[in-house]
């Protein structure tokens, strides 16, 4: 059986492999034996079969205690759904890439089925929504749906445009992308406010705090992605924290009420405020960890989130007196 199936998406090739993995039950090697081509390849197309659509995985299992925690979270903070997911014990003393991706493949097929044609989505930034984007199905629907940045992201280090969500969650639903192409954090409040006068600055972020759907996430005060990404500096990281600040939220270091901390890095942020995704028709907060439990708690009692996505072990801390 030949693999000479040139450049472009193999499409005959890939559902060849899927069968024989998931129908047969043949192993990546014995699949690569039949089909004669590199054991790699058949890793790689099944991978890529997963993110076309080709391949549905789906564990038809439920454990009662993830039902209770669900209706619980829903019943404490006021959600309109929750969803909770099983995951290896949780590192206690830095962010868990691991945990990210995780949620973000949980969440992927959660919010496919909310977005309908014509809808404005609104995204936040950093890693979960990141893996979120990327953990969708391609599920092109052109200009019947548009996505806007709801923070800023362009910054001299061109790093840190690993962690913008809104262009792959664009890319994913061939949609139009409204990407706010300016620094999340300004250098200075003058030049922030420069920034958020300009005409299309103002347009865009008045079209996002009226989307239909915002997509988001929380940081920990010091160890999130912000942090991360060196855009704030340690000394004001410190301050942000005797100031109060309990997590990081569209940009900015919240308190335990959700409420933007007084301090010259949020005089400097570019995004939307907690209070502004008030006019968001429904808001779908996708965070988990040790680290970003206060601030997650914080969103979750102001209201500011109506579905969540988070692992066991932060709904079950969250739940705790």
């Amino acid at each position: 059986m030949s693999a000479n199936d040139g450049a472009a998406w193999p499409e005959q090739l890939a559902v060849r492999v899927a069968w024989c993995y998931y129908m047969l039950g043949l192993t990546q090697a014995q699949v690569a034996e039949r089909l004669e081509i590199p054991r790699m390849r058949v890793n790689r197309l099944l991978a890529q079969a997963r993110e076309r659509g080709l391949v549905s995985i789906s564990i038809h299992s439920r454990l009662t205690e993830n039902i209770e925690l669900e209706e619980q979270l829903c019943e404490r903070f006021g959600l309109v759904r929750a969803h909770v997911a099983l995951a290896e014990p949780p590192i206690a003393d830095r962010e868990d890439p691991a945990l990210a991706e995780l949620l973000g493949r949980v969440a992927a097929p959660i919010v496919e089925k909310l977005i309908v044609p014509g809808m404005v989505i609104g995204v936040g930034w950093g890693n979960t929504l990141r893996a979120l984007a990327n953990a969708m199905v391609a599920r092109p629907t052109g200009s019947e749906v548009s996505v806007i940045s709801m923070v800023g992201s362009l910054n001299r280090r061109s790093s840190i445009d690993a962690y913008e969500a809104s262009t792959p969650f664009a890319q994913k639903l061939g949609a139009e992308c409204f990407y706010l192409a300016v620094p999340l954090i300004c250098d200075s409040a003058e030049s922030r406010q420069a920034i958020v006068s300009q005409p299309a600055i103002v347009e865009m972020m008045e079209r996002a705090r009226h989307a239909d759907l915002a997509m988001l996430s929380v940081g920990g005060p010091a160890t999130g992605t912000v942090a991360q990404t060196g855009l704030v500096e340690a000394d004001e990281l410190a301050e942000l924290q005797a100031a109060g600040a309990v997590g990081n939220f569209l940009g900015h270091y919240i308190d335990a009420d959700a409420r933007v901390v007084d301090h010259p890095v949020n005089d400097r942020v570019v995004g939307l405020r907690p209070e502004e995704l008030a006019g968001v028709g429904h808001r779908v907060m996708v965070s988990g960890g040790p680290l970003k439990l206060a601030g997650l708690r914080a969103v979750l009692q102001a209201g500011l989130a109506s579905e969540l996505v988070t692992d066991q072990d932060s709904a079950r801390r969250l739940l705790s007196p």
